[in-house]
């Protein structure tokens, strides 16, 4: 097996762990009696702890490479598992939740710097789809999976078999059979600073919002940003919406998975799709039939339905995400990619953060209606803000 591919299943691996645990956390919480708003709160506290760290853990992927980080995440989120297991009480839910998500993005950042290190210009979009298709394929199973377990043999059985997806990349990567790719131009760099008669230090990264100083680099950041939150209001809303309109957790599984279907088959086509148009089409047109898909989605109670929409849902939204992290990678500095997918890191889960949790809040006065058409109209909104991007090609490096 070549190295990418190994990485690639370890990330989808690393994506299946927090897929599950997330459906398995939130419906077992509606189970305790939680009500919506505090369902959102556990949704938002898979996120909340990246807004903090994400961006650090860029820096020191950048310094010291990933291997330490990717390896002390599946340890951790094994361990974030079994808590729901020893500790069956909603507060445990909550241990989970900050656990599972903070190193879950651990493992993401060092897992994406990794395949940008891997990847020639002429590749990189290439390889960013297939982790992507990767993560839809541990979309679609993930759930699946996990709902057929709660439903058949209960919560604990479904959180211990959740436990076991991390030994995968703590093997691979434990015993050495990942290759970590470190800075190419480090090694340039530090000769560089000797021969000035500068001590072997590393470079001050300076302020990272130096990033987003470029007006491209922030339309690729709300994009971004935009696209992955739209899906994660949809995973934390539709178990919500699902128990109101009494679907068992295997339904809500089977829709789940429906957006995964859409996200393997266009992720699937986005080498070709890159070829014939621009990214940043490929972008705007994916926010606008979110954006129209999302309100669709809350006026259906028939799982059929539902499962068509989420399928068009993956569709529209996954040809977004391998585009943007291919913009993102292109427009960083060389020895700056992790930091800029902390970053990346960092607002998603500023977004993450505050959009279960507002939805949480008026989801329980008003109904989750109201949730999908705000989230819906900020969408195309953001599709409109990037509208003279639309001839505009990414250069590569």
């Amino acid at each position: 097996m070549k190295p990418i591919y190994l990485l690639f299943a370890l990330s989808a691996t690393n994506h299946a762990v927090l897929t599950g645990v997330r459906l398995a956390t939130l419906l077992y919480a509606i189970q305790l009696g939680a009500s919506p708003g505090l369902v959102g709160l556990l949704a938002a506290l898979f996120a909340a702890p990246a807004v903090f760290v994400a961006v650090p853990m860029g820096r020191w992927a950048d310094r010291k490479g990933a291997r330490t980080p990717m390896l002390v995440a599946a340890v951790m989120m094994a361990a974030g598992a079994v808590c729901a297991v020893v500790w069956r009480e909603l507060g445990a839910l909550f241990v989970v939740s900050v656990v599972v998500g903070l190193f879950y993005n651990v493992f993401l950042v060092g897992s994406q710097q990794q395949i940008g290190r891997y990847s020639s210009p002429s590749e990189r979009v290439d390889n960013f789809s297939m982790v992507m298709q990767a993560h839809s394929m541990a979309n679609f199973i993930s759930p699946l999976i996990t709902g057929f377990a709660i439903d058949n043999l209960g919560f604990t059985y479904a959180f211990l078999m959740l436990a076991a997806f991390p030994m995968l990349p703590l093997a691979a990567i434990g015993l050495n059979k990942l290759e970590i790719i470190p800075d190419p131009d480090l090694a340039a760099r530090t000769a560089a600073r000797l021969a000035a008669g500068e001590q072997d230090k590393p470079r001050p990264s300076g302020n990272v919002l130096e990033i987003l100083r470029p007006p491209a680099m922030r339309r690729i950041f709300v994009g971004a940003v935009l696209a992955f939150s739209a899906l994660n209001l949809y995973n934390f809303l539709m178990p919500v919406y699902g128990t109101q309109i009494h679907l068992t957790a295997a339904q809500i599984g089977m829709i789940l998975s429906s957006i995964a279907i859409g996200s393997v088959i266009v992720r699937g086509l986005a080498p070709a799709l890159s070829r014939r148009f621009t990214s940043w089409q490929l972008m705007i047109v994916s926010l606008v039939a979110t954006g129209f898909g999302l309100a669709a989605s809350s006026f259906s109670s028939n799982v059929g339905v539902l499962m068509v929409l989420a399928f068009f849902l993956g569709l529209v939204m996954g040809s977004a995400a391998p585009v943007a992290l291919a913009l993102m990678h292109e427009a960083s500095p060389p020895d700056r990619a992790g930091e800029v997918f902390g970053l990346r890191l960092s607002l998603l889960s500023s977004m993450q953060t505050m959009v279960p949790l507002a939805a949480g809040a008026i989801g329980g006065a008003v109904g989750v209606v109201p949730v999908f058409v705000a989230m819906a109209l900020l969408i195309l909104y953001g599709a409109f803000y990037m509208r003279d991007q639309w001839h505009v090609r990414a250069s590569a490096r």
